[in-house]
């Protein structure tokens, strides 16, 4: 009877938690469930703009755009340690990511952009929250 009780105490706390973060709009699982289907890891605290497909030349490009309040060196740095220097090139404040790193055309690029910059994320129909420093879009080519 015990572990029952228990059990439904630990389900209910959980479940709890669960609506406050999604009260919150705490997306941080959907963002890191997005990153790891590019192969890519996350960064914590995110805000999702969108997604968009891309067709021509006889292929597909899926890209997801993320606005981010750190600076882009702050990103750079952070995804150097965790993806080393393989594939990587500077561009600007941020710089981009290209996955395998030497293939003529990438399957996978994650790209860091200081906010204000061209990029595709401004087709975005949700845009960037105020305090927003750096965009990261992620792609993949089929």
């Amino acid at each position: 009877m015990r572990p029952l009780i228990l059990a439904a105490i630990i389900s209910a706390i959980g479940l709890i938690g669960y609506g406050s973060q999604q009260a919150a709009g705490d997306s941080s699982n959907s963002n890191d469930s997005i990153f790891q289907s590019y192969e890519f890891p996350s960064y914590p605290k995110l805000t999702h703009l969108c997604q968009q497909r891309v067709y021509g030349s006889g292929h597909e490009i899926t890209w997801d755009a993320f606005a981010s309040s750190a600076k882009p060196s702050q990103l750079v740095a952070y995804y150097r340690r965790k993806l080393g220097d393989a594939g990587f090139t500077r561009d600007g404040k941020g710089g981009f990511w290209r996955r395998p790193a030497n293939a003529p055309r990438p399957q996978g690029v994650l790209d860091i952009k200081a906010i204000g910059t061209d990029n595709p994320a401004r087709d975005c129909e949700k845009k960037p929250p105020s305090n927003s420093r750096a965009i990261i879009i992620i792609s993949r080519m089929y």
